[in-house]
């Protein structure tokens, strides 16, 4: 008795639920609620969270499906997804979608659900066959090839995300446009490890067709143009990127000193370094710029830089840089407390994260093109003053 007296209060609970939610108007909004991440009602969530697996699993056995009840069902699988319980969540998917009734007036719906599961667990191939199936849907057709692209993205397909995403809006949708551009830019990347540099060239430029101001491409094409030892061309490439966004600067100082050193223009990099710094001020620059002093026999002015800039943007590795401009002027008992701190300074450098995610808060020691955690692209940048 104690048994079906649980499974009537479910029963009233779950039915009472879903009255107020029919009555706001949320049945048959799917496309909407997808959007949403597949939401239910918070009264339901804590609801089935109230209740044993067993107890749960019997209602759903017992639930009749129909018209009314077949976006409970989904509410219940969401549930089970979300807990990880993927075979249970599928079940309930496949037993709706054998279902006349639901099939016709819910199938696609119930097809993209289905797919999320074999998303969810790894099984790309199902996924995508579903997912492919669902894009001759004006309905579904935006979220089902947003979807292919996160599995062409994981499985690094990278030609055909660019096939695919160039379905979309490409025009107006700012996020394709991006996409597109990175996927571009990680052909080029293949085709450079390849030495294939006229295809990285080829890649790349389209990349900026997609997206004019991917900072990344620009940085690819002085690479590719470095490889082939076209020296003046990788700095005109570079110096797309002030106009492009500016706090990419600092990725290329290492890149403009291997260029200028190739011409033997030490006057040159100074004056780029010097541009670098009063359009986007940054560690790096700070560093960089100290360096090209000293090497231009101007060591007292490189000191006496970083001295005023540590004391408005205290950094490790501007500490670091100024031991070692002093560092031949000390004493050997001073200098051998200048090696000791520099080394303890590296150390913690190593330790130190110089990027950060603009979406979700992610932070690393490397650059990601795409940021790891939310998978957005080009969100991650690095920190000005690390």
């Amino acid at each position: 008795m104690e048994y079906l007296g649980q499974l009537l209060l479910i029963a009233v609970a779950i039915g009472i639920g879903w009255l107020i939610c029919f009555i706001q108007g949320r049945v048959g909004q799917t496309a909407r609620a997808i959007k949403r991440g597949g939401e239910y009602p918070k009264s339901l969530q804590y609801l089935f969270e109230a209740y044993d697996a067993p107890t749960l699993d019997s209602f759903v056995q017992e639930l009749e499906i129909n018209q009314h009840t077949v976006q409970l069902h989904l509410s219940i699988a969401n549930f089970f997804r979300r807990k990880g319980e993927i075979e249970k969540a599928t079940a309930i998917h496949q037993n709706l979608l054998s279902h006349p009734d639901a099939r016709i007036k819910h199938g696609e719906q119930l097809t993209y659900e289905l797919a999320q599961d074999y998303m969810f667990v790894g099984l790309y191939d199902r996924a995508e066959a579903l997912f492919i199936e669902l894009t001759a849907s004006r309905q579904w057709r935006k979220l089902s090839t947003e979807c292919l692209l996160e599995i062409y993205e994981h499985e690094k397909e990278w030609g055909v995300a660019r096939e695919r995403a160039l379905t979309l809006d490409v025009k107006r949708d700012r996020e394709v446009q991006i996409r597109l551009a990175q996927y571009c830019c990680e052909m080029a990347e293949r085709s450079m490890r390849r030495k294939e540099y006229s295809d990285a060239t080829r890649h790349l430029r389209e990349a900026l067709t997609y997206d004019k101001f991917c900072a990344r491409a620009s940085i690819q094409v002085a690479q590719v143009c470095v490889a082939t030892e076209q020296y003046p061309e990788a700095l005109a490439e570079l110096k797309r990127i002030e106009q492009q966004n500016p706090v990419f600067l600092s990725e290329v100082v290492g890149l403009v000193r291997e260029i200028c050193e190739k011409l033997n223009e030490r006057e040159r990099l100074l004056k780029i370094l010097q541009r670098m710094w009063e359009l986007q001020p940054s560690a790096k620059v700070m560093i960089a710029l100290s360096g090209a002093l000293n090497e231009n026999e101007n060591t007292e002015e490189a000191i006496e830089f970083l001295l005023q800039q540590l004391n408005a943007h205290p950094t490790l590795g501007g500490v670091k840089a100024l031991l070692v401009l002093l560092g031949p002027y000390a004493d050997p008992e001073p200098k051998r407390w200048i090696m000791i701190v520099k080394g303890v300074l590296e150390a913690l450098l190593e330790k130190n994260h110089s990027y950060l995610c603009e979406s979700c808060g992610f932070s690393g020691r490397h650059l990601h093109w795409q940021c790891p955690s939310c998978k957005k692209w080009g969100v991650v940048k690095p920190l000005p003053w690390v």
